[in-house]
Formats: C-alpha cells, sequence, structure tokens
C-alpha cells in the first residue's frame, strides 16, 4: 500500500520533473528559433528594434526563403505584427494566396494599419482588381507624403501599372520612386524591363545592375544581362557568359539558364556539351522549346551521320534511347533500313511497314522492305513492294533491278529480262550495267534452254 506520505512525495517529484521538462522545452525552442535566425545580419530600423529576419529577405526578393522562415514562424506560433505582415507579402509574391489571406483574418484588429491596407490592396491586384488597388494606394501616398510608406505604396501603384501593360506610365513611376530611394530593387528591376521593351540597351544594362546589387540572389536580372551582352557581338561574350556563371551558381535547375549555357557552347561549337545542358533543360521542363529543338536537330544530324557510316548499331542504340524522337517518320525509317542491314529481317518488316502507313508512296521504303522479304524468301511480297518502287520511282534502274531480280526468283524469267532491260536503259552508273547486261544474258540462255527443252519434249 502506498501511504498518504509517500504519495505526497511522488506528486512534488512529478511536478518537478514537468517543469524541468517545460524549461528544457523552452530552451530547445529557443535555441532552435536562435539557429534558425541567427545566420542573418541583424539590420535595425529606429535605434532599438532588429527588423525581422523574413523582412530582409523579402527586401532583396529572396522569396523561397522567405517562404521557408515563414513556415518555421508558423510552427512556433510566432504572432509578432511586423512578422506576419511581412509573410502576408512574401505568401503574395510567391502566389499562396490562401496563406496570405489566412494573416490578414489573423491580423484584422490591425486592419487601420498601413502595411495592412498596403496588403490588402495587393491583394485586389492579384484579383486583377486594378482601379481598386490603384485608389487605395494613391490614397496612402497622397496622406503620408514624405514618408516610406508613401515610396512603398507610388512603388505598387507602379507595378500595377506594368501588369496592366501601361508600361510608360509605370517606367515614369518607377523612375520617380528610385530618385527618391536609390535601394528600391523593386523599382530598379521594373526600369530594366521597361527599357529593355523601348530597346535602350545601355539604361536597360544600367538597371539591371543597379538590380543585381540589390536583389544578390535574383536570377532573372543576371539572366537578362547575360542575354543582353551575347546579342551585342563576339567581344562581349566573356562579360555575357559571367552573367550566365552567376545565374546558374544561384540556381542550378533553372531550364531557361540551362537552355542557355547549351546555346553558349553551341556558339563555341562544343556540341557534346550542349546537348548535355539542353538535355538536362528539357529533364526539367520538358515542353521547353529551343532546347527540345536543338536536341532534335542534333540528335537527327547524329543519327544520320553514324547511317552514313554504316554504324546500323549504334544508330539503334541511340534511337531506343529518345523514343519521342524515334518515332518521327524520319527516324523510323532509318530505323527500319538499319534492322534490315543487320539482319533483322522480322523487325525490318514490321517498322518499314510502320512508316509506308504514313508515306506509302516512298520508293526507298518500299525498296527496302522488298530486300526484307527477299532474305525471307518471300518472293511474291517481294516482287509487290519492287512494284510499288518502280511505280512511284521511275527514273531510278535499282527499282527495275530488284524487281527483275525478285520476277527471276518466282520464275517469271521473260518478265525479269524485260525490267532488267529496263534497268538498263536507265541505269548510269558503269558497274551496275554490267551487271544488268549479265543479268539479261543469263536469262536470255536459260530462256533459250526452256525453249530448246519445250521443243524437244514436242
Amino acid at each position: 500500500m502506498i501511504t498518504l506520505l509517500s504519495l505526497s512525495g511522488f506528486c512534488t517529484i512529478l511536478s518537478l520533473g514537468l517543469r524541468v521538462f517545460m524549461h528544457i522545452k523552452m530552451i530547445t525552442i529557443g535555441l532552435v528559433l536562435g539557429a534558425l535566425l541567427s545566420w542573418l545580419p541583424n539590420y535595425a530600423v529606429g535605434e532599438d528594434k532588429p527588423v525581422a529576419p523574413v523582412k530582409i529577405l523579402l527586401k532583396e526578393n529572396r522569396i523561397d526563403e522567405a517562404v521557408a522562415v515563414c513556415r518555421q514562424y508558423e510552427l512556433l506560433s510566432t504572432r509578432d505584427k511586423d512578422d506576419r505582415f511581412a509573410c502576408a507579402w512574401v505568401y503574395l509574391r510567391n502566389e499562396q494566396l490562401d496563406a496570405a489571406e489566412k494573416i490578414l483574418e489573423e491580423q484584422k484588429s490591425n486592419s487601420k494599419n498601413l502595411e495592412y491596407q498596403l496588403i490588402r490592396g495587393y491583394f485586389l491586384v492579384v484579383q486583377k482588381k486594378y482601379e481598386e488597388a490603384k485608389k487605395l494606394f494613391e490614397a496612402i501616398a497622397n496622406s503620408n507624403k514624405g514618408k516610406p510608406v508613401a515610396l512603398e505604396a507610388q512603388e505598387l501603384i507602379a507595378e500595377t501599372y506594368e501588369l496592366q501593360e501601361k508600361l510608360a506610365t509605370a517606367g515614369f513611376l518607377y523612375n520617380l520612386v528610385l530618385k527618391e530611394d536609390s535601394n528600391r530593387g523593386r523599382s530598379a528591376w521594373g526600369l530594366a524591363r521597361f527599357y529593355q521593351g523601348q530597346n535602350d540597351i545601355r539604361r536597360c544594362i544600367q538597371y539591371a545592375e543597379l538590380t543585381t546589387k540589390l536583389w544578390p540572389k535574383h536570377i532573372a536580372s543576371r539572366f537578362l544581362l547575360a542575354k543582353i551582352y551575347f546579342a551585342m557581338g563576339p567581344e562581349y561574350t566573356a562579360e555575357g557568359f559571367n552573367w550566365l556563371k552567376e545565374s546558374y551558381r544561384l540556381n542550378r535547375s533553372n531550364p531557361e539558364v540551362l537552355e542557355e549555357i547549351g546555346s553558349f557552347f553551341e556558339r563555341k561549337m562544343k556540341i557534346p556539351e550542349a546537348v548535355k545542358y539542353w538535355q538536362k533543360a528539357i529533364n526539367i521542363k520538358p515542353n521547353i522549346i529551343l532546347a527540345n529543338e536543338k536536341i532534335k536537330e542534333y540528335f537527327v544530324q547524329t543519327i544520320q551521320q553514324l547511317f552514313e557510316s554504316e554504324k546500323y548499331e549504334e544508330v539503334l542504340e541511340k534511337l531506343e534511347s529518345n523514343k519521342s524522337i524515334s518515332e518521327t517518320s524520319e527516324m523510323t525509317l532509318i530505323k527500319g533500313q538499319s534492322y534490315r542491314n543487320i539482319g533483322k529481317h522480322n523487325q525490318a518488316i514490321i517498322t518499314l511497314k510502320q512508316y509506308l502507313k504514313t508515306d506509302p508512296k516512298n520508293a526507298l521504303a518500299n525498296r527496302e522492305l522488298g530486300i526484307a522479304y527477299l532474305n525471307q524468301k518471300a518472293w511474291d511480297l517481294a516482287a509487290e513492294a519492287f512494284s510499288k518502287s518502280v511505280i512511284n520511282e521511275p527514273t531510278n534502274g535499282i527499282n527495275f533491278g530488284w524487281f527483275a531480280y525478285a520476277l527471276e526468283e518466282k520464275g517469271d524469267l521473260a518478265k525479269a529480262k524485260e525490267y532488267w532491260e529496263k534497268a538498263l536503259a536507265v541505269i548510269q552508273e558503269p558497274e551496275q550495267r554490267e551487271k544488268a547486261n549479265r543479268k539479261i544474258s543469263s536469262i536470255t540462255k536459260r530462256l533459250q534452254k526452256l525453249k530448246k527443252t519445250e521443243e524437244d519434249d514436242e
């Protein structure tokens, strides 16, 4: 039996244990949050209040990193108003509208706060309620002239005009904002795009480079600079490649960057390296246009070169590795010919018949099909295929020769001789003419022998 004294002691120990556990838990949470936030610079607003780390990420447009921090804030149940407003912006910029709306809902008690009003205005922008959003931003800008929030509102008005494709107005407003505060990355980037559209390359470069300084992990501005310098000519290639390398360093999985690296290597005539990066781009974004076109172009060239070098096994291996291109009609014909050349006649027949469904009058495909049938001693089918080659390409003596050969194997010597003679009439190559003459002579002798035998039998 547990005595009252021992029960009391037990409860005391349990209570003490729980307090120790809760203390350790709070220390652990503090350490986790401290580790999460300590790697960021500790900028300050005023004299004593540090800027929330997510606000630094937001200012530098490092949205993906900021989303991760905001998710941590949610796990730790932070209720700091500034942090929550910053995260609302992050979610809006990342198109996570439900998460942003949730923050606005929980901050309803701060609905008169100017930051809250700006966020609500941008919600209207996202919903394409542009005029309503601009009225709200303009009201904030007009009633807070000379204050940072007025600049924020003006910049949002400029962005709204840009989304409406009213680029001249947007550019004008971005320029005004930057004159007041040269550290606003969004305005710098807006002007870079504006001057790009105006084909004002000098000022486009100026503001794109300013963007890279204000947004140290912004890929699009660096990628734009790379494209501009490449377009300016060979003497600017090194400058362009430096910006392209920066883009790649920031994100090795950006398909447009990978595609452009492929194009860079193509200009350097380093085709295997180019193909490698184009293929990486396609693996990430299967419908990316230029990379797909280039891969197809160089893949087809490689296949054709291997085929012309009679490396038929390699042709088939490469076609097997790229199903999408191997199923095109051009590659289907090459595949059928390759099967025929390495003696895989069943596969050749299947593949060539598949091709002929799309191009039934193709003389080459019918001739290759006929040769495959000949190797299977299917004389009638071979003759039928060769006859189509003759009909569709009557100027090619090779078609007549193969048809004559099939007729001879069938035992139709008279018709075989006729088609060898037709072949001889159009063949120009000395070797082929000699072969045709020998065949005509041989068949003539066989016909004479048959005739004599028939006469003797009578």
